[in-house]
This record gives C-alpha cells, sequence and structure tokens, in this order.
C-alpha cells in the first residue's frame, strides 16, 4: 500500500486489508504528538510498498530506494 493511498484511508476512516504501521517511541523524530507517539512507515520509492524497517532491497520491484516516513 502506498503512502498517498494510506493517508487517504486514515482521512475517510476507512479499513484497509493490509497491516498498519506501527507506532513507536522514537527520540530522532522531532517535536512529538502529546501522547508522545510517532507512526514511521518504510516503503519502496519505486513502487510504493511498505516494507519493514531492516529492509535494503523491495521484495516486489527489487529497489533498493528505501525511504522512511515519520508521521506525527
Amino acid at each position: 500500500m502506498s503512502l498517498s493511498r494510506l493517508l487517504s484511508d486514515l482521512f475517510t476512516g476507512s479499513e484497509t486489508s493490509t497491516d498498519s504501521p506501527a507506532s513507536t517511541q522514537d527520540s530522532n523524530a522531532g517535536e512529538s504528538t502529546p501522547g508522545g507517539e510517532t507512526t514511521i512507515i518504510y516503503e519502496c520509492r519505486n513502487c510504493g510498498t511498505n516494507v519493514s524497517d531492516e529492509t535494503t532491497c523491495c521484495p516486489a520491484c527489487e529497489s533498493d530506494d528505501i525511504v522512511r516516513y515519520t508521521i506525527e
């Protein structure tokens, strides 16, 4: 699922059939929300596939261009 679809689903309130990203404490994320939680998403920049934080190569398209999005 691409980041744009995830954000769209968040704003419309619809449920998705894929796993949602984990919320976590991240001391490197800068300012945090009042609850102190930030959502971190790792995504292939080439095809938009969500991947884990340990992933170095996209399983869908084999690109090594993985980006990290921090959502507060």
